[in-house]
């Protein structure tokens, strides 16, 4: 079957409703209902509740409504946060420099997710040293990380193949310039591009390696078949292609906390 006939691998229409834009105005349906709640209370029957109290219900309210609307799982735990966290640094003294400060750096961090919703997903050591053992030995090859962060997974296997190409690709500045600093004064086979994993050429690579979101995978797979040469890795960690049975699965870190999946796929 042509990967394109199945309807789960069409583009998402670009006149959906990003999931910020969702979970923002449940955040606002959210505060009107509760004060309007709030207010319908302490006119009927004299209640007033304080301040914790109020932020609770509005946890609570949004997680569910949340639910509700089937938004990825991480907005489940984003949502309820939110008012819990803005009560904390109300009843904290915090010179108002370092909202100003911490609002730049979640913007040049997250910014990107509005448009690609891919947040900015870790990995971790074990997880490299799992992708360093897929790669092909005693051959020069070309690595893409897209999405590649700070460029911890890039870096780690540049250092022990110096012989190969690797290149990471991200969107969002500030990961990018991190990324860039790191190599400014070294002479790794390395390269960091700022940009969106859709204007590369997947044909100019011999290994492709995301771990991005469920929400892309598909529009990532139509492009991956579309342009990957034959012979070539397509690998992603934690989120499989839907339908798509993998060539191989791998799970490097092991335990009651974290059993997540490398899949492979050769095509």
């Amino acid at each position: 079957m042509d990967v394109e006939d199945i309807g789960l691998f069409h583009s998402p229409k670009r006149n959906a409703v990003p999931p910020i834009i969702t979970a923002l105005l449940l955040q606002l349906v959210t505060l009107g209902c509760v004060v309007l709640a709030l207010y319908l209370l302490w006119r009927s029957f004299g209640v007033k509740l304080s301040l914790t109290q109020v932020v609770l219900v509005q946890a609570l309210v949004v997680l569910c409504l949340t639910r509700l609307t089937r938004l990825d799982w991480w907005w489940s735990t984003l949502q309820p946060l939110l008012p819990l966290c803005m009560l904390v640094m109300h009843s904290v003294a915090i010179p108002s420099w370092c909202y100003l400060l911490l609002f730049l750096f979640f913007l040049l961090s997250y910014w990107s997710t509005f448009q690609t919703r891919v947040p900015y997903f870790p990995s971790t050591l074990p997880v490299w040293n799992a992708i360093d053992g897929l790669l092909p030995l005693n051959q020069p090859i070309s690595f893409v990380d897209i999405g590649s962060g700070f460029g911890g997974l890039v870096l780690h296997l540049a250092k022990r193949r110096p012989e190969s190409q690797f290149c990471g690709v991200e969107i969002a500045p500030l990961p990018w310039l991190v990324s860039f600093l790191r190599i400014f004064h070294s002479n790794l086979p390395v390269r960091f591009i700022r940009s969106n994993y859709e204007q590369l050429n997947f044909a100019e690579f011999d290994v492709v390696f995301a771990y991005l979101s469920p929400a892309v995978m598909p529009a990532v797979w139509m492009k991956v078949t579309r342009e990957m040469k034959k012979g070539a890795l397509f690998i992603s960690y934690e989120f499989p292609i839907p339908q798509v049975e993998a060539d191989l699965c791998i799970y490097p870190e092991k335990s009651v906390i974290n059993n997540a999946t490398i899949f492979i796929w050769r095509i």
